[in-house]
């Protein structure tokens, strides 16, 4: 059984009204990164973890993940990242993001299909993204739609 999955991607914008006019088919300016074949929501409460040390635990109910378009049954979201993890892709060593990057890719399999390799292109590519979001002071958001 082949599982259909995810395409999107992280995206700066000021705030929740702009975020919102962003989707699939939807052209926009506002820097991005895709992010095919993974679920970006869970992968984003993974990397947390990963790069903050924090426990799921720790992010109930403080820093989760807010929904901005709630996932419906067309299967389409937006969410924010939380300013933690955003702060701590934009300072997190070349060394960090890798040893993160593996680490997830190593632990995610089979549920994606990644090589550590492009898992640390794909956190490399992100962490670039977050930086530029807080030298510009714009919020890092994802969408994404799952079939």
């Amino acid at each position: 059984m082949t599982m259909t999955m995810a395409v999107g991607e992280f995206f700066l914008a000021e705030h929740d009204e702009v975020a919102v006019r962003v989707g699939p088919g939807k052209r926009h300016e506002f820097p991005a990164v895709p992010c095919e074949g993974i679920y970006p929501d869970d992968a984003a409460l993974r990397w947390q973890v990963l790069l903050t040390g924090s426990s799921a635990d720790d992010q109930v109910g403080t820093d989760q993940l807010r929904d901005v378009v709630p996932m419906a049954n067309d299967g389409f979201t937006v969410f924010a990242v939380p300013d933690e993890l955003r702060t701590a892709l934009a300072v997190a060593g070349g060394d960090r993001l890798r040893a993160t990057a593996v680490e997830w890719a190593e632990t995610c399999y089979p549920d994606y299909e990644i090589s550590p390799d492009a898992a640390v292109g794909l956190l490399e590519r992100l962490a670039a993204l977050a930086a530029r979001g807080i030298e510009r002071e714009l919020s890092l958001y994802c969408w994404y739609f799952a079939p």
